[in-house]
């Protein structure tokens, strides 16, 4: 549905709906026909976002709060697990809110472009070292992660680094994260490097694997154990791999491109876009629906092409089991099963467009950050689900309950899965 039509359907239903949640947030944008939901409060959740909330107008919330690494947010919406609660550690990681060994409070996170085509899966590690995994389709049924870590000495290999794309420099903004990726997009719909010449205020302001030599180089390669699976693949010349003594080597060589001409450091501190209750206790999810089996359809418009992933709930691990294609999505190193904590659906536009390039005829726009925007979303945790809200900025990441208040999660690991709106429409998509 072109982005006219879907103003006059968003108008229309502003106009005649008076419960419906665009008479909650000022300039809000339902971009595609949504039934209404006419459900109580306290019942069971619908698929469709539920009636008017009370508080701030989304749009005009304020934006998230900045934290450093050993920052902490304690809620009043938690219960103690036992019954007492232990003196906080003093580091905790502020992408999972759980204790760390590591000194944080002056290191930016990393966040890794991953590749997630088919023929990647044989060789396809790290990302269950993530502690926040992006999710976001490239092309249509094809998706491509960003794992976001907050302190990359602790990382074993990542592989393979892949091609970014503008939201994704997005995604490693909401934590201040230096990205890392295997060179950009060059379309008719955007230039990536001078994207980031304009965001970073350098075309070397994130770490291009393409260009530097630490990862790149077959000497460089061999030694660092950054290039690897020769010949697996027709449409790469080799799978290029994330090592921590690669990046320590580049940051420190006083050569490399992101420090020499981008100004590139790993001084900072994490942008606080996530949030948690307290360490050591559990957030209450009043009026919460049970959800132990989530099935998310990655689809875009103008193309037929899904990619299917759906998440289990295992009660003892308290984790959500991801799987894609119908098959459980483990390491291909290790072949633990990817899990999450915390499972987050935001909904949005996303499209797929002709970019008029032979080697990569057709790709996604995934819309993340324009002016004022907004959507719904599903947060999932402990085998239930509530209905949220999200605003973004390009720089900043709001996540919000219905009631207007900042959605604080349960500590641990977390999957951010960005999807086109019109899913909302096809039915509940958990159980």
């Amino acid at each position: 549905m072109k982005k006219a039509t879907k103003k006059l359907v968003a108008a229309a239903l502003a106009a005649l709906m008076t419960t419906s949640a665009c008479t909650t947030f000022t300039g809000c944008k339902n971009k595609k026909e949504h039934p209404e939901n006419t459900s109580s409060p306290g019942a069971s959740l619908s698929t469709m976002p539920g009636g008017a909330t009370e508080g701030t107008p989304f749009p005009n919330t304020p934006t998230p709060d900045l934290g450093t690494g050993g920052f902490y947010e304690s809620s009043s919406s938690t219960s103690p697990i036992g019954g007492s609660v232990n003196p906080l550690p003093q580091r905790l990681n502020a992408l999972t809110g759980e204790p760390t060994a590591s000194e944080q409070s002056n290191i930016r996170p990393i966040a890794i472009v991953v590749d997630n085509i088919a023929n990647a899966y044989k060789n396809q590690t790290g990302l269950d070292q993530a502690d926040v995994l992006y999710e976001a389709l490239v092309a249509p049924g094809i998706t491509r992660f960003v794992m976001v870590a907050s302190d990359y000495t602790m990382l074993d290999s990542v592989c393979n680094i892949r091609s970014g794309r503008d939201y994704h420099m997005d995604f490693a903004a909401y934590h201040n994260a230096i990205l890392v990726c295997h060179g950009g997009s060059i379309t008719s719909n955007y230039d990536f490097f001078s994207l980031a010449a304009e965001r970073y205020g350098s075309r070397w302001g994130f770490i291009d694997t393409e260009f530097e030599k630490w990862f790149y180089m077959k000497e460089y390669g061999n030694l660092y154990g950054t290039i690897a699976h020769y010949g697996d693949r027709r449409d790469l010349a080799y799978d290029t791999v994330f090592k921590p003594s690669a990046l320590t080597a580049l940051l420190s060589s006083g050569e490399s491109r992101f420090a020499t001409q981008g100004g590139g450091s790993l001084s900072g501190s994490t942008k606080q876009s996530l949030h948690f209750v307290n360490y050591g206790t559990k957030k209450e999810l009043s009026g919460a629906s049970a959800a132990t089996e989530v099935r998310l359809d990655f689809r875009c418009e103008n193309s037929t092409n899904v990619k299917n992933v759906s998440f289990t709930y295992n009660a003892a691990q308290g984790k959500y089991l991801r799987s894609q294609d119908g098959k459980a999505h483990v390491d291909a190193q290790t072949g633990r099963q990817l899990s999450f904590t915390n499972v987050i659906t935001l909904f949005t536009d996303v499209k797929a467009v002709s970019t008029g390039i032979a080697s990569d005829p057709v790709m996604t726009l995934v819309e993340t950050s324009p002016s004022g925007a907004q959507g719904y979303g599903y947060y999932f945790t402990d085998g239930r689900v509530i209905e949220i809200r999200w605003s973004a900025d390009g720089e900043s990441l709001r996540l919000e309950e219905a009631d207007g208040s900042v959605l604080r999660m349960n500590t641990g690991n977390t999957y951010i899965g960005y999807l086109d709106d019109s899913m909302l429409s096809g039915g509940q998509f958990w159980s």
